[in-house]
């Protein structure tokens, strides 16, 4: 991101996931248990890379020329799609654990549960809270910094010069 800020901006997205993991696991009435915790893990993943694909393209929109609120609107449009399709393939995915009866989806239920329901939520909430947050945070025109040349490999390290003067 070449910024602190879009991190932090995407950094919202977590609490977001945790409240509706534990939110399908209250309505459900299921125990929390170390697999559901495991889809927890899974959970901010999966939650992190949508906000993560929403602030960059904004920030690429914005290094373009758009405005702020613009580029929010246009990475709102185009985003949207990938976002919400990434969300549905694994709520469908988790579904066959969620409603199975068999000893595997009553083991991996919960699991399921907290991913399908945490993303459902958190997805919702991230297309609307992550672009809040980041026209109140990102105030300043994103910028790009010069990391330095391409052919870096092509400079000989002090270590080889080291060798080489200790071979003679």
């Amino acid at each position: 991101f070449q910024s602190l800020l879009s991190p932090f901006i995407v950094l919202f997205t977590i609490p977001l996931a945790f409240t509706g993991g534990f939110l399908s696991l209250w309505i459900t009435r299921e125990n929390m248990s170390v697999i559901s915790m495991m889809g927890f893990i899974v959970l901010m993943g999966t939650v992190v890379n949508n906000g993560i694909v929403f602030v960059d393209y904004t920030n690429q929109l914005r290094k373009s020329g758009l405005d702020r609120h613009n580029a929010l609107i246009a990475t709102g449009k185009t985003r949207m799609r990938p976002i919400l399709m990434t969300a549905l393939t694994t709520i469908l995915a988790e579904s066959n654990l969620m409603l199975g009866d068999d000893m595997g989806a009553q083991l991996g239920k919960g699991m399921a549960l907290v991913i399908a329901g945490g993303l459902a939520y958190a997805t919702l909430m991230t297309l609307f809270i992550i672009p809040v947050m980041y026209d109140m945070l990102f105030k300043k025109q994103p910028i790009d910094i010069d990391t330095g040349s391409e052919d870096l490999d092509d400079i000989m390290d002090d270590a080889e010069e080291y060798i080489a003067m200790m071979a003679q």
